[in-house]
């Protein structure tokens, strides 16, 4: 196959680069010519049979007036006192709100919720708006604008200070922020890797090719991704994020490795024609086994139960499928058609640089003359980093993402400063019946008392229920109030058909803290001790609970068995990939284990940086599966590439001189790979949120460990010091080793 891809690349490149063009200009016309692709939701981002769906279905059937899957809530503040006019005007905002959008609204007009909406000091009110669709949908991203219109349409009262949070808040907000990274996340990649080839080819020519190849791979992957969005995939914007860093990193990485063979061939005076075959015969078989673990290990995600984690398996796995065909087709065939010009103004020879004349002989040489010194001492180092990384807590507070200065972070803190914790995020418990209790009281004592074992958890704000409509703890007097507006208040807490009983809770930790998780555990046990004791008389019960607490509590569960789940499977993949291609069972373990050992390191090295250098409460949940299956699968291709290296010296040449050879031979063009896809992952950063911030980190930091001390000295020194041998070769290609001279510059 790459003999024939080979000979295509050096005999016939007009007609490769004539293909990319029609595919190019066809992307064009498609991307000028078709409708914008219809918003896609994701209703739920669990299972569809997770409890927390469950529970909301049955809300839906149950109390279709409460019935929301996120929510906008307005807030309206007066320092001096909300009054009279205030609260007209806010209430005809609210009926506004309901007409434009159709949806449920809650205002301070509902009578016995105005001590709810109403902060203890007057001077802070709530509107809630219930939304059927996801909080980070596009559907609830047009409600909050709609909402946002509606408020803008009459004059505010003067003095009157308006804000919109809610989870919809947050999530518009949050996807405004994506966005933004998108955009400087993309230049930042451009700039940083243009930079590095500048300097690595030290040819401005030179750098142009694989950052004009994978520009248009870039390219073509949105059309393509749009052209999926169309025919129903869910594409978000965190996704077209990791897209572009890892086309970058990756394709320019593999368009790197086969422009340094085709420099390395035209060094032994070989022809642009013999060139380009070798360098494809000698090159392509590493490239397609290093693009096949990563695509292979990203799409392992989609074996995941978390609907996002599986839509990013298929989307970044097609986008790098795209990136492999332009560094095996389009970067060649650029480099072949510029012949002489693509080294200018060095020149094929070029200057040898420090690396190449000292650093990476003496490194070479150190590493063949003591292996296990340095096996041994990179071992203990690394596995002592990794084990700490088991201690890492993942923090699950997403609300510490509220961007800066939006509406939805002023919002939350007028709500902090003037509502309980729990006011804006309650959590909903459901007790459901076969047939409700029909002996007189029966139904009300057990409400009554689960209810108040519930009430007297630490922690626990209040409860509201059947029996206290407004809460067991505000008001002195609302046993006597609750009693009164119980038979009111009815259709709020109890269902006939179906049979359910409804109770709210209110936490006095944010929704997403350890805390309020600990406490909706316990209230669960709680639960579902009652439904077994009226299971036990004759009253089977179901319990189901929703709401934030729950919904991360859900959130956690899924999380953890997806990533043993992802763990599992991209490992087995990856070592299948890597066992095919060097054939040797202890040194394929090897190369795996290095890459988790690689993982754990740098998880508690990133840990260390966010927590006790800049203060961070810790690594965000998803830090953990998107850093793994990336360090894991990229991370590999610089042992691949070295192993293959090492594998392709010439017969009679021992295994010392081979791995001494190897060292030298990949250790400018690997480690110049390695900056370059550290730089295009930490290019993460620009985006500006904390969860890119920290992924951003920690996937460089990664990189960084792998490319410069588990490929240059760890891996050469296991394959020595265990006495392993070179059980493949590649073909000999149409030139000698230049003494082990280095492919490309620093």
């Amino acid at each position: 196959m790459f003999e024939r891809l080979g000979r295509g690349i050096a005999y016939h490149p007009v007609g490769f680069a004539l293909a990319w063009i029609f595919l190019l200009g066809a992307g064009v016309v498609w991307t000028l010519l078709a409708e914008p692709a219809p918003p896609s939701d994701i209703g739920s981002f669990l299972p569809a049979d997770a409890p927390n769906n469950q529970a909301i279905r049955l809300i839906e059937r149950a109390f279709p007036k409460l019935a929301a899957r996120s929510n906008i809530v307005i807030i309206a503040y007066r320092s001096a006192g909300l009054g009279a006019a205030d609260f007209e005007w806010l209430g005809r905002r609210a009926q506004e709100v309901a007409r434009q959008t159709g949806r449920n609204v809650l205002s301070p007009d509902v009578g016995f919720l105005r001590h709810r909406m109403v902060s203890p000091d007057g001077q802070a009110a709530l509107v809630l708006v219930n939304l059927s669709s996801n909080f980070i949908s596009a559907a609830s991203v047009a409600t909050v604008e709609q909402v946002e219109a509606v408020l803008r349409v009459k004059p505010v009262p003067e003095g009157l200070k308006l804000a919109v949070t809610g989870t919809a808040g947050i999530g518009r907000d949050y996807a405004d922020a994506t966005k933004r990274a998108l955009h400087h996340t993309t230049w930042v990649t451009v700039i940083a890797v243009l930079v590095i080839l500048v300097v690595v080819y030290r040819s401005p020519v030179g750098a142009l090719v694989p950052l004009v190849s994978i520009g248009v791979s870039v390219y073509l992957a949105f059309v393509v991704l749009a052209v999926l969005q169309r025919l129903g995939w869910q594409i978000a914007t965190m996704e077209r994020i990791f897209a572009v860093v890892l086309i970058f990193g990756a394709g320019v990485d593999f368009a790197l490795f086969w422009i340094a063979r085709y420099r390395e061939a035209l060094r032994s005076d070989a022809s642009y024609e013999a060139a380009a075959m070798s360098a494809t015969q000698h090159a392509g078989p590493a490239i397609l086994a290093s693009a096949a673990t990563t695509i292979c290990g990203l799409s392992t995600m989609m074996a995941t139960d978390l609907v996002a984690t599986q839509n990013a398996g298929k989307v970044l796995a097609v986008v790098l499928v795209i990136a492999l065909l332009a560094a095996l087709t389009l970067s060649p065939v650029l480099a072949r058609l510029l012949g002489r010009a693509l080294f200018w103004p060095m020149g094929i020879k070029g200057k040898p640089t420090l690396g190449q004349r000292v650093i990476w002989p003496k490194l070479a040489e150190g590493v063949t003359r003591r292996p296990k010194v340095f096996l041994y001492t990179g071992l203990v180092l690394l596995t002592v980093l990794a084990g700490l990384s088991w201690r890492i807590e993942p923090r699950f507070d997403s609300l510490s993402e509220l961007p800066p200065g939006s509406s939805s972070a002023e919002g939350f803190d007028i709500a902090r400063e003037h509502f309980s914790k729990g006011q804006l995020y309650s959590n909903t418990l459901l007790l459901e019946f076969e047939k409700l209790p029909t002996a007189v009281g029966e139904l009300e004592g057990v409400i009554e008392s689960l209810a108040e074992r519930i009430a007297s958890l630490p922690g626990v704000h209040d409860v509201y229920s059947l029996g206290s409509p407004l809460g067991g703890r505000r008001h002195e007097a609302a046993s006597f109030l609750s009693a009164a507006l119980s038979p009111m208040t009815r259709s709020f807490y109890v269902s006939e058909s179906p049979a359910v009983v409804r109770f709210e809770i209110l936490i006095d930790h944010l929704p997403f803290s350890p805390e309020a998780m600990a406490i909706m555990g316990r209230i669960q046990e709680m639960a579902d001790a009652t439904a077994m004791r009226l299971k036990g008389a004759g009253q089977p019960v179901r319990v189901l609970m929703t709401g934030p607490t729950p919904y991360v509590l859900a959130v956690r569960e899924v999380a953890g068995k997806d990533q043993y789940r992802v763990m599992i499977l991209a490992t087995i993949v990856i070592a299948v990939i890597v066992l095919v291609l060097v054939r040797d069972i202890p040194l394929t373990l090897f190369m795996v284990l290095m890459t988790w050992l690689t993982y754990g390191a740098t998880l508690t090295l990133s840990q260390w940086f966010f927590v006790e250098v800049l203060g961070e409460p810790g690594l965000d949940w998803k830090v953990r599966l998107i850093v793994f299956v990336i360090v894991v699968a990229v991370g590999q291709d610089y042992n691949i590439f070295l192993v293959t290296r090492l594998m392709q010296e010439p017969a009679g040449v021992s295994e010392v001189e081979a791995a001494r050879r190897a060292i030298v031979s990949t250790g400018s063009v690997i480690s110049s790979c390695g900056i370059i896809m550290a730089a295009t992952l930490g290019s993460l950063w620009a985006g500006g949120l904390l969860l890119l911030r920290q992924i951003g980190f920690a996937l460089a930091l990664g990189i960084l460990v792998d490319a410069y001390f588990v490929r240059p000295l760890l891996l050469p020194s296991f394959f020595l010091a265990a006495g392993r041998k070179r059980g493949i070769r590649g073909a000999d290609g149409p030139f000698e080793i230049d003494n082990g001279a280095p492919l490309v510059t620093e």
